[in-house]
């Protein structure tokens, strides 16, 4: 009987070695993608999904997204999400796309704003969300960055409160956290709004520095989009983009 227990302890030993919290660093305030109100989002309930897939639990960080970047260079976390390579961190360390967001200029239809491209927002009032200047490229960052009325904060709700009540031209944001906020706010949800495409939808990936760790996500990422979890995540949640654009064909790119 030793004989047979003394292999099977080694097996469990190995497993639960290799079996652990992963701690991963969220952006706050992000819902539907991220709730840390509720600990829940698209975004976190993926991730949950993977890792849970690989054998490991995860220890969701919630910090304001601009902190993100420091964060993971520091190697003060195991993964980071919701970055590209036009962030501060290496290439090298980024995983596979997961999550496609589309920002998109937004103003009121009552103020019938004409605004066809990025330099239209010149002459705007403009509040986006934080990283922005980074992340929708170099014509928007030569635009806006020096304008003394664009503004970047880290509570999106607040990005909505300013253009519903006028305190702003435009926002600048992702239009599914818009809408989130737009619809669950009973001051808001029948007022109509314009979204201006001037931007491409983009996919996001997660800093994962540990090789093995990012593969192994990787891997459990393409069999949840496979098997169709990864389209009743979507659904859950209600993420829409263009029409004529596919997530998956975006992820793939």
């Amino acid at each position: 009987m030793r004989s047979l227990l003394l292999p099977l302890f080694m097996l469990l030993a190995a497993f639960n070695v290799q079996s652990r919290e992963v701690e991963v660093l969220v952006g706050m305030d992000k819902p539907p993608y991220v709730n840390s109100a509720n600990d829940s989002g698209f975004e976190v309930d993926l991730v949950r999904a993977i890792l849970s897939d690989m054998g490991h639990s995860a220890k969701v960080l919630y910090l304001p997204y601009g902190r993100t970047t420091k964060v993971i260079n520091q190697g003060a976390v195991d993964i980071a999400l919701t970055l590209t390579p036009s962030h501060a961190v290496s290439e090298d360390i980024l995983s596979n796309p997961y999550i496609a967001y589309q920002n998109v200029a937004i103003t009121r239809s009552d103020r019938k704003l004409h605004i066809d491209s990025i330099e239209a927002l010149k002459t705007k009032s403009v509040v986006a969300f934080q990283t922005a200047t980074s992340v929708l490229g170099r014509r928007f960052e030569a635009t806006l960055s020096s304008q003394p009325t664009y503004l970047e904060m880290a509570k999106q709700a607040r990005q909505v409160d300013m253009l519903m009540l006028g305190s702003v031209d435009v926002a600048v944001m992702d239009r599914n956290i818009f809408s989130y906020f737009k619809l669950n706010d009973d001051r808001y949800k029948t007022d109509d709004v314009v979204f201006h495409e001037l931007f491409p939808i983009s996919a996001y990936r997660a800093a994962i520095p540990n090789k093995e760790l990012r593969e192994a996500f990787n891997h459990s990422l393409s069999v949840i989009i496979e098997s169709g979890r990864y389209q009743a995540l979507l659904e859950k949640y209600g993420l829409k983009w263009s029409e004529s654009e596919s997530v998956f064909a975006i992820l793939s790119n």
